[in-house]
């Protein structure tokens, strides 16, 4: 992705993250211990899609299923590239990889001059994606777990499966075991894994993000989309809540 050139600040003054310290009071991480919080179960035997984000999401929470964040995701496609799951399962989530891609339902807000900020399972109104940065500016401030803020500074494009795995930005996507996670599942694959992003922006962008994979071709490799638009057609399985 291109890098776009800086402009004056937009919305709150806040000042940006600059330890590692700070990086994991926001991301709401404790290092070594971080786990990813499992809702519940992939329902595997529905697909949801193809479709739009909006539409996709919105049929999954109509069967009282949970709509997947980009943690729980990365344990899915774990599972598939670590022979966890039925061939009939993997084969098929493998071929939707190929072909589009997963939506998970973490999306992002990039604000220029600071960085990405990042929200699980965030709002819609009338069909459209809705991120806010003071309302999650709040929702950190109240330690939200569901809210993180990456500063702008992290590799993007080509990097290898253990660069993929450090990377600030995938962590704040998937947390620090789900970025482990994605990066192994890289390392199954003959192509370095690629990461869409911004290193900067001129304006607010609200994207979503989306894990894909080109495993079967040559040069193949697992892609991490934080640069995705809602309108775009993508599939997913919803997640049963536990119970009990």
């Amino acid at each position: 992705m291109a890098e776009e050139q800086k402009t004056g600040l937009f919305g709150l003054k806040i000042r940006p993250v600059q330890t590692q310290k700070e990086l994991d009071a926001l991301l709401n991480t404790k290092p070594k211990k971080e786990r990813i919080i499992r809702r519940g179960k992939f329902n595997l035997d529905k697909v949801y899609g193809p479709g739009d984000y909006i539409k996709v999401g919105k049929n999954i929470e109509k069967d009282g299923l949970l709509r997947p964040t980009m943690a729980e995701t990365s344990s899915l496609v774990h599972a598939v590239f670590f022979d966890k799951l039925d061939e009939k399962y993997s084969s098929k989530i493998k071929e939707m990889m190929k072909m589009r891609y997963l939506w998970t339902f973490t999306a992002i807000l990039y604000v220029p001059n600071k960085g990405a900020y990042i929200q699980d399972a965030p709002e819609t109104l009338d069909n459209m994606l809705y991120m806010e940065e003071s309302d999650l500016v709040k929702k950190l401030q109240r330690n939200d777990k569901s809210v993180r803020f990456v500063p702008f500074g992290y590799k993007v494009e080509y990097m290898t499966p253990k660069e993929l795995g450090k990377n600030k930005f995938v962590i704040g996507l998937a947390g620090r075991e789900g970025a482990e996670k994605l990066a192994e599942a890289a390392g199954k694959h003959k192509d370095n894994p690629y990461l869409w992003s911004f290193k900067s922006v001129n304006e607010h962008k609200t994207r979503v993000s989306t894990v894909d994979s080109t495993w079967n071709l040559e040069n193949g490799g697992l892609i991490v989309d934080g640069d995705d638009h809602s309108e775009r057609v993508g599939s997913a399985f919803g997640i049963q809540k536990n119970t009990g």
